[in-house]
């Protein structure tokens, strides 16, 4: 039995070393006025799980929305969002099942985003 462990960690060496290593992200966005936190907000995006960490939110509250992948400065950037989540200042929550390429954004307010993050025209 030992023998078998020694081969997964052997073998999981050696698929790191050739890049097949499990694929991680993490988006850390803060901005501040006058010295106080508006948004403090980090993500980690890891393969079957994604974790969301609400530090501060002007209003109590960080909204994200979170696209298949990030349209990469397309003009017309239509596609729809995967999931929306509101998570509480100061708290963290984990959704599985997004993909590893996945675009987050975050605000403050509930405003309709693109994958670009940028907010939508009210035509959209």
């Amino acid at each position: 039995m030992y023998t078998i462990y020694r081969l997964v960690a052997l073998f999981a060496f050696v698929a790191s070393m050739l890049g097949c290593d499990h694929p991680h992200r993490s988006f850390t966005q803060r901005t501040t006025a006058n010295g106080v936190d508006v948004l403090d907000s980090h993500v980690e995006v890891l393969v079957g799980r994604t974790h969301f960490d609400c530090r501060a939110a002007q209003g109590g509250h960080c909204h994200y929305t979170v696209f298949a992948e990030a349209c990469n400065g397309q003009e017309a950037c239509r596609q729809p969002p995967l999931k929306q989540l509101t998570v509480d200042a100061g708290a963290e929550q984990d959704v599985t099942g997004l993909p590893a390429t996945a675009q987050v954004c975050v605000r403050t307010d509930t405003t309709a985003v693109d994958a670009r993050c940028q907010p939508l025209s009210p035509a959209s």
